[in-house]
């Protein structure tokens, strides 16, 4: 429920300036197909793994990935992908240090930090070989393209992977890069005897680069960036590897048991560094293997401890999931947040919003105000089947910035993304029938 202060303003402006933010008098109608490409969606719990492929991409999600519920039972998300040969409206283009491999994908969801990483593969086409391809992913905060470091290659598949403890807007690039610049990618690998299994993932903790303006390009810095070895029917098959800046670099080592379920995650108590000193060169796809990834191991005077790696963001509550889920994401910041509102609209007068949370067949689950953070509002289908007719979902601004927001729609497993920019009124971004 939402909280008004009224201390400043008189009660007859605070009503005027209500009536006006929660209006649907400025609500701007867009067609049923908001133009996010195609798509599939695939619902996986807490003690699942599954690969969910799309348009020649691949998601990868393993057993303890998505989070459990509060309650310590498992939780379920709703994972999407689609794919688009063109790029979307008000998000701008790569830039000329790059040439665009094959098309831009949406996976969702987004504003979720998943328990431990999915890894994501992307396509590449023609090219032949993975050298100098990345994969850049949009961030709204900076409103620009930043690096995601390569962590896997399917060499068999000419595919590109990264692991990502959360989803969100993506390209496969070229670099155009000269020995000059050198700010081609090193690789390194953990490389202690390996324990029955258990699967090894490396999360930076602090990195050094020869040329330290090359973090400006990498999404979040590289700190925290996580890397996750080869998997096979869920557990580890060869040594986990890391393609990194040509520099100094420490990680956190994070194990977890293949085997258990749910998975116990430790990690090791110091960080282990490694200095990686010249670039890694590729041999066409014939083999994973590079020239030359430099191998290390644990510091002496560690010991394991139960838990996830400090610079991992904590894990989010899965939200409610059915035949119909509408999700509403957007990101607030100490100087620059605002409060935007989920809608859906149906027959019989149907309305869920932040006011009426809740009918026999809808529900919604997560109504986030002003808070800073990866904000997320969530409206979901809670029986096997809903009314016929004519449904409306709603993206309204409240009050505070203007936000550029992204509202993913699953109807029956068919998923559409709406990305837009809100500083007033409210926008449809999706209309559809039932039978």
């Amino acid at each position: 429920m939402k909280k008004f202060y009224s201390k400043v303003l008189p009660l007859i402006l605070f009503i005027s300036v209500l009536i006006i933010s929660c209006s649907d008098d400025n609500t701007t109608t867009n067609p049923t197909d908001p133009g996010s490409g195609n798509g599939t969606s695939q619902s996986v719990t807490s003690d699942q793994r599954q690969i969910i492929e799309f348009d020649g991409f691949r998601l990868e999600v393993h057993t303890g990935d998505v989070p459990r519920n509060s309650n310590g039972t498992a939780g379920t998300v709703t994972f999407s992908l689609n794919t688009s040969s063109t790029i979307e409206s008000g998000i701008p283009p790569v830039t000329s240090g790059y040439s665009v491999i094959g098309k831009y994908l949406k996976a969702g969801p987004e504003s979720f930090t998943f328990n431990s990483p999915v890894q994501l593969f992307f396509p590449a086409g023609n090219e032949s070989s993975p050298q100098d391809l990345a994969v850049l992913q949009y961030s709204d905060a900076t409103q620009d393209w930043r690096i995601i470091p390569t962590s896997a290659i399917d060499t068999a598949g000419k595919k590109i992977g990264v692991d990502l403890l959360s989803l969100g807007y993506y390209v496969l690039v070229k670099q155009n890069l000269s020995d000059n610049t050198d700010f081609r990618q090193g690789g390194c690998m953990y490389d202690c005897p390996p324990e029955p299994f258990m699967n090894y993932i490396l999360t930076v903790q602090s990195v050094s680069p020869e040329k330290p303006s090359i973090l400006s390009q990498y999404s979040g810095g590289l700190i925290g960036q996580a890397y996750m070895g080869p998997i096979f029917l869920g557990c580890q098959t060869d040594r986990t590897k890391a393609i990194v800046p040509q520099g100094s670099i420490s990680f956190w080592v994070t194990r977890s048991n293949c085997q258990a379920n749910p998975p116990v995650i430790e990690t090791y108590s110091i960080p282990a560094p490694v200095t990686v000193s010249d670039p890694l060169v590729f041999n066409g796809w014939s083999t994973y293997d590079a020239q030359v990834y430099v191998p290390f191991c644990l510091p002496a005077g560690g010991s394991w401890v139960a838990g996830r790696p400090e610079n991992w963001p904590p894990a989010t509550v899965p939200v409610g999931t059915g035949i119909l889920q509408a999700t509403l994401t957007w990101i607030n910041t100490s100087s620059n947040a605002a409060d935007l509102d989920l809608h859906l609209f149906g027959p019989n007068n149907l309305h869920i919003f932040w006011q009426n949370t809740t009918s026999a067949n809808f529900s919604l689950d997560r109504d986030w105000q002003s808070q800073n953070g990866n904000a997320i509002e969530n409206i979901f289908s809670t029986t096997t089947s809903v009314p016929s007719g004519d449904y409306r979902v709603n993206v309204a601004h409240f009050q505070g910035f203007a936000k550029s927001f992204n509202c993913r729609v699953i109807v029956n497993g068919s998923v559409t993304n709406f990305s837009g920019n809100l500083g007033g009124g409210s926008v449809d971004v999706r209309s559809f029938n039932i039978p």
